[in-house]
């Protein structure tokens, strides 16, 4: 049976980096680094890995990327190759980004790099021969509820119908969805939220949640109250029985994979 309990992430797990990866060299167009993964989450049936990874200076193999992979880079930078235009992409610490299943890139890392992944690999989906976008994705950070707009990712802005039954009047709360995959189960995007009381109900997805601003209360079925706060990550599995509290405003980056 599947863990049912919300996961807080330790960015630097115990023991973290005692154990090397095994590498296979024909994934490498450079010399082989030293890599490290911690798996908070998985789920083999339906393809979902959560944790934290790290990696040496290394140039991976061009090819189309096998999963959707959310990642929040906690220390160091990278750079993504477009394998079609030759065009680099950047990303640093503190930025959040998706590489869709199917890009044709090569990843290109210069130094130490240490992350939160959120992996969508479905055993029985293929790469698609075209990817949703042709680029990786990033995340924004939107400082305001009411100036998040259409025009910053080009989908529609959602209105928030679940995972919550509110108590008392009803905050704004919006999510934006910045990528959503081929299948519509996997996305990934931001949301933001005033302060607000749930109800103690099943939840309805897996998620993994960045909280960037503010700070959440979760209790879970047996009373245990976990707080989060700015810089803090867990990991909510579809089905754990939770209420949810915000303090006051809250703004999170969030991945998600629906599983029916």
């Amino acid at each position: 049976m599947l863990n049912q309990k919300i996961t807080r992430l330790n960015p630097i797990p115990q023991g973290f980096g005692h154990v090397r990866d095994e590498l296979d060299p024909l994934l490498f167009a450079s010399e082989l680094p030293v890599q490290h993964t911690h798996i908070y989450y998985e789920d083999d049936k339906l393809g979902l890995y959560i944790g934290v990874w790290d990696t040496s200076t290394m140039v991976e193999t061009a090819a189309p990327y096998t999963c959707d992979e959310f990642m929040y880079l906690l220390e160091g930078e990278v750079e993504i190759k477009n394998c079609k235009t030759g065009a680099m992409e950047k990303v640093q610490a503190g930025e959040a980004f998706v590489i869709p299943k199917g890009y044709e890139c090569q990843w290109h890392q210069t130094g130490y790099l240490r992350k939160f992944f959120v992996i969508s690999e479905h055993p029985e989906e293929n790469i698609p021969a075209t990817p949703v976008v042709e680029g990786i994705i990033k995340l924004k950070v939107n400082n305001s509820i009411q100036m998040a707009t259409q025009e910053d990712t080009g989908m529609e802005i959602e209105q928030t119908k679940t995972p919550f039954v509110i108590k008392g009047k009803a905050p704004v709360q919006k999510y934006l969805p910045y990528y959503k995959d081929h299948t519509g189960k996997f996305i990934a995007g931001t949301w933001q939220s005033e302060a607000f009381n749930s109800e103690m109900q099943p939840f309805p997805r897996n998620e993994f949640v960045y909280l960037q601003l503010g700070s959440l209360v979760i209790t879970e079925q047996e009373g245990n109250e976990q707080v989060f706060t700015a810089g803090d990550a867990f990991f909510v599995p579809q089905g754990a029985l939770c209420s949810w509290r915000a303090r006051g405003d809250v703004r999170t980056f969030y991945a998600i994979l629906q599983s029916i």
